[in-house]
């Protein structure tokens, strides 16, 4: 009844700040029923993953058929080139993606008179159309990179801090391969401990999963009732919000200036939280951990 009257007599960026209120409320709410929370780590029971399955059903998919991976592999070049744009000195034209999948970005790049270098850590992920383009493909580690020192001017990656196994070697390495002025852009999604961080969102819609239940229990349910093969944190670093805060922020200031810093909260499942606080105790280091869900940032080599 309120929330139907909210609709009919509020704006929208009204209600869209009301809301935002409502939830961080929640979440202060949340922190204190973690903070009081008492007993032993816990986890629930296969009868409440079934009730919880039913509330929170999988959203929309992210499709991989070709025009949609040349679609995405537009529009992310597009938001590289107005990086570029905006926060660098002009004549760019070495770029290298890390962790770039089938290579479709890079493709973009290249067909706009770029010159693009695509490494991923498994080669049978690169799109011939990748190839066709002129992308040089490249099989690589991205903390063990093969290049010379300066031979880039713009270093991008997408979705891929997430999983690295060495984050901080991954940004040492970046920054070696950049000339001096030359751009790094990082953004990826989901952080570990946000709701969706295990990465499972196309075969289970429960928020913080990997929390409330047992990863044994949820691996051999996905590999039961899913073609998607996948392992909860078989790809995942599990780095809380603060590392990558003192990585991208801190810890090369002497090497990078950080001209852009974003993170993207997803408050929207405290009542998870503040119902089951035993399945989060001695899992998080901040209830930051768990709703900082994206992080966006642009950084200059020095």
């Amino acid at each position: 009844m309120i929330k139907e009257l909210a609709r009919k007599l509020l704006p929208s960026t009204a209600r869209q700040k009301v809301s935002a209120l409502y939830h961080e409320q929640k979440l202060f709410k949340a922190a204190r029923v973690l903070a009081q929370a008492k007993g032993m780590s816990e986890v629930l029971d296969e009868k409440t993953f079934d009730t919880l399955m039913a509330a929170y059903p999988v959203g929309e998919r992210m499709s991989y058929d070709n025009d949609s991976v040349k679609h995405r592999g537009d529009e992310r070049a597009n938001e590289m080139m107005e990086v570029m744009n905006r926060y660098g000195k002009g004549g760019f034209s070495d770029v290298l993606e890390l962790g770039s999948g089938e290579g479709m970005v890079c493709a973009a790049l290249q067909q706009n008179g770029f010159k693009a270098t695509a490494i991923e850590y498994r080669e049978d992920d690169f799109d011939s159309r990748a190839k066709t383009a002129g992308v040089s493909l490249l099989k690589m580690d991205a903390a063990n990179l093969t290049f010379e020192d300066e031979s880039f001017d713009f270093v991008f990656s997408y979705n891929c801090y997430e999983h690295f196994p060495s984050p901080e070697k991954v940004f040492q390495e970046s920054l070696r391969v950049l000339r001096k002025g030359g751009l790094m852009s990082v953004r990826f999604a989901p952080l570990y401990h946000s709701p969706f961080g295990a990465h499972a969102y196309n075969i289970i819609g429960i928020p913080y999963c990997q929390f409330l239940f047992d990863k044994m229990f949820l691996n051999k349910w996905i590999a039961e009732n899913s073609a998607e093969k996948l392992v909860i944190d078989d790809t995942l670093n599990r780095w809380h919000i603060n590392q990558f805060r003192e990585l991208f922020k801190k810890q090369f200031s002497d090497k990078a200036v950080v001209h852009s810093y974003e993170e993207f909260r997803l408050p929207h499942f405290a009542d998870l939280i503040i119902q089951h606080p035993l399945c989060f105790k001695n899992k998080i280091t901040s209830v930051d951990d768990l709703v900082v869900s994206e992080i966006h940032a642009v950084i200059e080599k020095k």
